[in-house]
């Protein structure tokens, strides 16, 4: 019954990927005798949220909200964070019914559905509830495990080199490589290893039309980019570097940390700055670092075969008997290429 108009919220949350992290993307409609009259999105982080968008654009327009229902991706907030309880604005509106697509994992939220409950408000829960999980999985892996979820993705060619012999990698694929650039618009951080800015020198910047830059990590354990010039430094971006090296130095507005670089202590610390997803761009050796962390991964497949070349997952070992396995979530196609998004098979 509400399910269509699950979809439209759904849609409407997708703008704010990307654009409030570490908060979750969410979307809501009010709903009047089986129309849409007003809608609302979370825009940015520290925005109004998407229920206070969509109730107050009702409200201009001279709709009288009583009886009416508010379908929303997410469990509306409780508590007063950098916007007030979207609880209360519903509770005073007169909206009657709320349909939420999922509870909010989040303890700090507080229990909006009781609160609603309480105030006579009926409260459906559940309307593609799967499809709001896909939506805030970002989100639900940060507050729920403490750490930002992961994502790998590489380029390479039919017999799975992501290099020439020469260690020459550009371009292994072309007619899909817009989705990695999709990617990176959503993604909070994009990390490669030191020894991909040495070779590459890429920016890690997203070129779609009115996208937004990730964050750019960098593992530089030894310290071999200390007093360089990179693009990837460049345009005063947030850049994030880690390394073991105390006497590295890089420009001034990037942030240094020191740390062991072990996969668990680099996820807690960028736990700890907000950073609540991670695009894994490489190169081989740090692909194969985070494989076991990856919470999905994006493979692009050129027909190309190189032969002699550099491995996805260079010095990753494993045996015949137990290797990590991937099941194929989603594939598109073209003439010479193949991409593939896989989930491990361990986590569902």
């Amino acid at each position: 019954m509400y399910e269509r108009f699950m979809k439209r919220a759904i849609e409407l949350a997708k703008k704010g990927l990307g654009r409030v992290n570490p908060n979750p993307p969410v979307g809501a409609v009010v709903v009047k005798e089986g129309r849409i009259i007003s809608e609302g999105f979370h825009p940015y982080f520290g925005g109004p949220h998407a229920e206070r968008v969509a109730i107050e654009s009702a409200k201009r327009k001279g709709e009288d909200l009583t009886g009416t229902t508010l379908v929303v991706t997410l469990e509306p907030c409780d508590h007063h964070g950098k916007t007030p309880p979207c609880t209360d604005l519903i509770i005073e509106s007169g909206i009657k019914k709320v349909v939420i697509g999922m509870r909010d994992p989040n303890p700090v939220s507080g229990s909006g559905v009781e609160k609603l409950k309480k105030h006579g408000i009926e409260v459906v829960e559940g309307v593609l509830e799967e499809e709001v999980k896909k939506l805030c999985e970002f989100f639900i892996t940060y507050v729920t495990e403490n750490r930002p979820f992961i994502a790998l993705k590489y380029a390479s060619t039919l017999d799975g080199k992501i290099a020439d012999a020469e260690g020459n990698s550009k371009w292994i694929t072309q007619d899909l490589r817009h989705k990695a650039h999709e990617m990176r618009n959503v993604y909070s951080a994009v990390l490669v290893g030191a020894r991909t800015v040495l070779k590459d020198d890429p920016r890690l910047t997203c070129r779609l039309k009115g996208g937004r830059n990730p964050t750019r990590v960098i593992l530089d354990r030894r310290g071999i980019l200390s007093g360089g010039s990179y693009r990837v430094f460049e345009d005063n971006a947030r850049v994030i570097v880690f390394t073991e090296n105390k006497e590295a130095k890089y420009p001034v507005h990037v942030e240094k940390v020191l740390n062991d670089c072990s996969v668990g202590g680099i996820l807690k610390v960028l736990y700890e700055k907000g950073v609540d997803s991670v695009l894994v761009e490489g190169g081989s050796e740090v692909l194969g670092e985070f494989l076991e962390y990856a919470d999905v991964v994006f493979a692009f497949y050129s027909t190309k075969v190189f032969g002699e070349g550099l491995d996805v997952f260079s010095g990753y070992r494993s045996s015949v008997s137990d290797p990590p396995r991937f099941r194929i979530v989603r594939s598109e196609h073209t003439d010479t290429e193949l991409f593939l998004e896989m989930r491990p098979c361990s986590r569902g």
